[in-house]
């Protein structure tokens, strides 16, 4: 009696994926970005090293690359990253998922959203840092960065593209750590780099605000997480560097609570 063990022919299963989506977009089911080919060549050659790949079947990694483009994301960017899980709609019961990237958000919110730029700023234990709460909406009067003592929390100056003034959102850390808990990343190498991290944790959150209003993105996505890490091989993130925060002055900028 022979067993035979599934093998993953990322050639293969790159025809079959893009053909099924040609035929979708002739037949007006579905509209997909003009490198939507190139985008998913490249998405297939990575997630071949993904572990229970093989168990995919291919019309579910079309399924998840179509829902990727329809949410405006590139893997070829590292808007996002794909993983295997459990999926009772599948044939064989696993199917691909993906979970966004600190980069997918920061584009997506840009290009739907209206956002301008976001700048993360951490409050350290050092830090003269003062605040008071009016009309249920925490104002942030003076902070004067120092970077040092412990990181204590922080927040995001958010500008947009169209309207007056800045929207400001303060995390404490144990929020940035209850969201780093539930990151694929949370105990990885680039936490050795720990600002750039929590920098990155809350830019995630703050945009999540954003994005999740958005009639153009699905908002089931945004929160996605894999049930487990431990089988799986994700390839690292690379994390834009973010400009040194200027010391702020006593003047008040307009707040908008998000």
């Amino acid at each position: 009696m022979s067993t035979q063990v599934a093998v993953f022919n990322a050639k293969t299963t790159r025809d079959e994926v893009v053909k099924a989506m040609e035929n979708m977009q002739a037949a007006k089911f579905v509209s997909l970005p003009e490198n939507y080919k190139e985008s998913a060549f490249f998405a297939i050659e990575k997630i071949a090293s993904l572990e229970g790949i093989e168990n995919v079947p291919p019309i579910m990694i079309t399924k998840s690359l179509i829902k990727m483009f329809k949410n405006k994301l590139d893997f070829q960017k590292n808007h996002c990253y794909f993983f295997v899980q459990n999926d009772k709609e599948s044939p064989t019961g696993k199917g691909l998922r993906f979970g966004w990237q600190y980069q997918g958000r920061v584009f997506v919110s840009k290009e739907t959203c209206g956002v301008r730029d976001v700048i993360p700023v951490l409050v350290y234990t050092d830090d003269e840092f003062v605040t008071h709460f009016e009309s249920g909406v925490l104002i942030i009067d003076k902070h004067v960065s120092t970077f040092e003592g412990e990181i204590k929390g922080g927040y995001c100056v958010i500008s947009l593209k169209n309207a007056d003034g800045i929207i400001v959102k303060y995390y404490t850390k144990a929020e940035l750590d209850k969201r780093r808990e539930k990151s694929m990343a949370k105990n990885g190498k680039f936490w050795s780099w720990e600002r750039e991290m929590y920098e990155k944790t809350l830019i995630n959150a703050v945009l999540n605000k954003f994005i999740e209003t958005s009639g153009e993105v699905d908002n089931e996505t945004l929160y996605d997480e894999p049930e487990y890490v431990e089988s799986r091989k994700v390839i690292d993130v690379k994390i834009i560097p973010q400009q040194e925060p200027q010391t702020q002055t006593t003047e008040k900028p307009e707040q908008v609570e998000i």
